[in-house]
């Protein structure tokens, strides 16, 4: 008799989510990991919108990750308008950049992931709290510095509004640089109390394969030019669990490394690589990805971090449990990325944007986002009208590595489904796989293509050119 075992919703995590098991004989039948969130179409919000509101509009997929789609979608249209930036532009955009991952990886290290970590009763924020006060109380003021940051460079703090094409509307002051300095070295401080105590959790816990479960695939990353850690951007990297490059390519070749599926289960699209098919082309994107391809930290106190983690973890590794000490390590660096930028004198130029004219073309652009590579391209009109997008988030990248990674665990798990006294902590064994990677459901769920009429006028989101 078929067992039939789902977990809906999937907790601690952005967006609705769930995974359907079905067991026999203590053998798995099968398991589907859906994202259940409804398709949003921003894809056609976009469409026959004006380019330069692409940054305020798309950012509006995401409360947590808006940064980040507002500056890739700023790229993409700079991209196709020709646009070279101030020098001091992308260095605003690469230190706000930056400080959305200090919020981000915070939040999901001290409150969504601690709790899989430390072993406690309560298992969730109030668990944490209750067990270090300190920790959670470090954790708090290291998201509120990353807030604070976002709003003085971003222009508020929610859905901010500086970049548009041709560079940034303000830069940073003098006294709001020197109190973000003199904040960032309390935010340094309370950064390495945080990585400390993940990394001493990391040092005492068993070293079972089994408890996340290894995966074979590509991995993808930005990298700067000789190979150093990127977020903003450089070039894709996709390189193999052998420390093998695969590929190197330009955000403009998108479309001719990458194809785009569907699935039958789940409102996401499907990404793989052509060169390695269907099957060995699906890829994983995020921290343990960017730990994977880069061959070198930049940032110092970042690297003394790398090295502690390459006492737990070949680099690269297949290792799924790697993810949260590497979003550790990456935590450590974009607070050390926002004091680099914050330190350079030019951040306090005046001259912050260039003047713009639209025209036709396409563009394309990669930004890392905190869960991994996002990207958006738009085809242009000779008006600045946008009449095709597309945009991939990193969750879309990693859909279905998490479908097969979850797979993998519950084949070597398939009997403690079938028993009640065991169902509860292999259901839980389940969610963690999933946490690790932090997905954002509902950046993942985007139309893949529409071409409708309305009272006789055409609507459109497919791509003209390849």
């Amino acid at each position: 008799m078929t067992e039939t075992i789902t977990i809906n919703p999937l907790t601690r995590l952005e967006g609705t989510g769930r995974v359907k098991i079905e067991v026999e004989g203590g053998a798995l039948k099968n398991l589907q990991f859906s994202v259940a969130v409804g398709p949003r179409f921003f894809e056609y919000l976009l469409t026959n919108k004006q380019a330069e509101d692409a940054p305020r509009i798309s950012e509006r997929i995401c409360g947590i990750c808006y940064v980040n789609h507002h500056l890739v979608a700023v790229k993409a249209v700079e991209d196709a308008w020709g646009v070279q930036v101030p020098e001091v532009a992308t260095l605003l955009r690469r230190t706000l950049n930056a400080a959305s991952f200090i919020t981000s990886h915070t939040l999901h290290l001290a409150f969504l992931a601690l709790p899989d970590l430390i072993p406690i009763e309560n298992r969730n924020v109030l668990g944490v709290a209750e067990a270090n006060p300190e920790l959670a109380s470090t954790a708090l003021q290291l998201h509120e510095y990353g807030n604070r940051v976002v709003t003085e460079i971003g222009g508020r703090l929610v859905h901010v509004v500086t970049s548009v094409p041709g560079g940034q509307t303000k830069g940073v002051d003098g006294e709001a640089r020197y109190k973000l300095l003199r904040e960032g070295r309390v935010a340094l401080t309370n950064v390495k109390k945080i990585a400390d105590a993940i990394f001493s959790l990391y040092e005492k816990r068993a070293n079972d394969p089994s408890e996340y479960m290894g995966l074979e695939t590509p991995y993808m990353g930005l990298v700067t030019k000789d190979g150093g850690y990127e977020l903003y951007d450089g070039e894709i990297r996709v390189k193999n669990g052998e420390g093998i490059n695969l590929l190197q390519f330009p955000a403009q070749d998108y479309y001719k490394r990458l194809e785009e599926t569907t699935s039958e289960h789940s409102f996401t699209k499907i990404q793989y690589l052509k060169d390695l098919g269907s099957t060995k082309g699906l890829m994983r994107v995020g921290p343990l990805a960017r730990i994977n391809v880069i061959d070198r930290m930049q940032w110092s106190t970042a690297a003394d971090y790398l090295k502690a983690y390459e006492k737990m973890f070949r680099r690269p590794t297949d290792d799924t449990a790697a993810y949260n000490l590497a979003r550790t390590v990456e935590l450590v660096a974009s607070v050390d990325e926002v004091l680099n930028g914050l330190e350079n004198d030019h951040i306090m130029s005046e001259r912050t944007r260039e003047p713009v004219k639209a025209k036709a073309g396409t563009g394309y652009a990669f930004v890392e986002a905190p869960r991994g590579l996002l990207f958006h391209s738009y085809e242009i009109d000779e008006k600045g009208i946008i009449k095709a997008a597309n945009i991939v988030a990193p969750t879309t990248f990693n859909h279905k590595s998490i479908e097969n990674n979850l797979r993998r665990w519950a084949e070597a798990h398939a009997g403690a489904f079938e028993k009640k006294e065991t169902r509860q902590d292999a259901m839980w064994g389940i969610e963690k796989i999933v946490r690790s990677y932090d997905p954002c459901l509902s950046c993942s769920v985007h139309m893949v293509e529409v071409d409708l009429t309305v009272d006789g006028e055409k609507f459109s989101n497919r791509r003209q050119t390849q």
